[in-house]
């Protein structure tokens, strides 16, 4: 029991971990699916260890706030699926979530009409003899239920052209497809074989332990791909038409550059403390992303992108004579750059002289 109870906490630890990377850094509405099925599935895993006598007798409320999560598990994988195979935010529709409701509804009556004699009965035959015939349906038609789902996600996949996916989003769809159907099958034996609930009161609990660890795969698979393979996760996603190395499209990057100059034009610029990392989080993507759309398409890092807008402004006071009320280095300030030094070695870099040749020069003109 103690390594079922280690399995089972081990992967649901490592899902609520999951979880709140997914939140706080890849927090978009794309991502909604995904982090349900990360929170319904850690809920199931952690809660496996309370499938046994002694807590099932001490927690009827257990009863139908768990038994009833595998109704989630295929909707929300499906809605998952659908989600990695489009560049936009998809909605699942309340009727796929109708079974897990009319399971609970019809678990908790069931149970709230039994006297507490009769629920330790019942919970001392399903342990020690076999369960009623109720509760096998309900558990067939969890299988039944996933299975259907599973196999609605694979032909999703085969109605489109898997080749115009990127490599990451077949990484990633494969893992959801395979590791999930794996689960289904070691689920059935569990739910459908009566002797695999009564072996726990015999203190053989291999294929809960055995569920456990393919539950516990799954969960740390998604955690490597967001590792590995976070571009899946980003707002917007990856480009589907694009399964170059670089995994971003001439044209998103073409896309990204003109969110970033929009930004920027707006006064952002002049913000001392803004970053490339900062503009990037507002714009939903991965810094590194965004690096590579302002090289890819302009050919200067992001940082020389920033100056120029910055030094734009200094040279347009200077033109229209604002120096004469406020010195070279007010004006650098406002601009946005944190020092005089680096203002001074910015502006020759981008003018190719000092600023006080540069107001030299134009008083010279006139």
């Amino acid at each position: 029991m103690e390594v079922l109870v280690f399995s089972a906490l081990l992967g649901a630890v490592q899902g609520i971990l999951l979880l709140l990377l997914i939140l706080f850094r890849f927090r978009h509405p794309k991502n909604i699916p995904l982090a349900l099925l990360v929170i319904v599935f850690s809920i199931r895993l952690g809660t496996i260890p309370t499938w046994n006598l002694q807590t099932m007798v001490k927690c009827p409320w257990l009863w139908p706030l768990t038994s009833t999560l595998p109704f989630l598990f295929g909707p929300l994988l499906f809605w998952t699926i659908v989600s990695f195979t489009q560049n936009k935010q998809v909605s699942c529709k309340l009727i796929h979530f109708v079974p897990f409701f009319i399971a609970c509804l019809f678990t908790t009556m069931y149970l709230f009409q039994l006297t507490p004699e009769q629920y330790h009965v019942m919970i001392y035959t399903i342990f020690t003899d076999k369960p009623p015939l109720w509760m096998i349906l309900v558990n067939g038609c969890k299988v039944l239920l996933n299975g259907m789902y599973i196999l609605f996600s694979i032909r999703i996949l085969k109605s489109i052209d898997v080749t115009a996916l990127s490599d990451i989003h077949r990484l990633w769809l494969r893992t959801l497809i395979v590791i999930p159907t794996l689960v289904l099958v070691v689920f059935s034996y569990v739910a459908l074989v009566p002797k695999a609930t009564t072996q726990i009161a015999d203190g053989n609990a291999v294929p809960f332990i055995l569920l456990a660890m393919v539950m516990s795969i799954l969960i740390y698979s998604i955690s490597f791909l967001v590792i590995a393979a976070p571009q899946g996760l980003e707002a917007g996603g990856i480009a589907l038409s694009d399964s170059s190395k670089s995994y971003v499209s001439d044209e998103a990057c073409c896309a990204i550059v003109e969110k970033v100059q929009n930004i920027l034009a707006s006064g952002l610029y002049k913000n001392e403390t803004i970053s490339e990392a900062q503009l990037a989080k507002m714009l939903g993507i991965h810094p590194n992303r965004l690096s590579l759309a302002v090289n890819r398409t302009l050919k200067i890092p992001f940082r020389r992108l920033l100056n120029s807008y910055r030094i734009s402004y200094v040279i347009t006071c200077i033109d229209h004579d604002v120096t004469r009320s406020k010195t070279i280095l007010e004006v650098a300030y406002e601009a946005g750059f944190s020092s005089k030094s680096t203002f001074n070695r910015v502006f020759k870099e981008e003018i190719g002289i000092s600023p006080r040749e540069y107001i030299r020069r134009k008083t010279v003109s006139y």
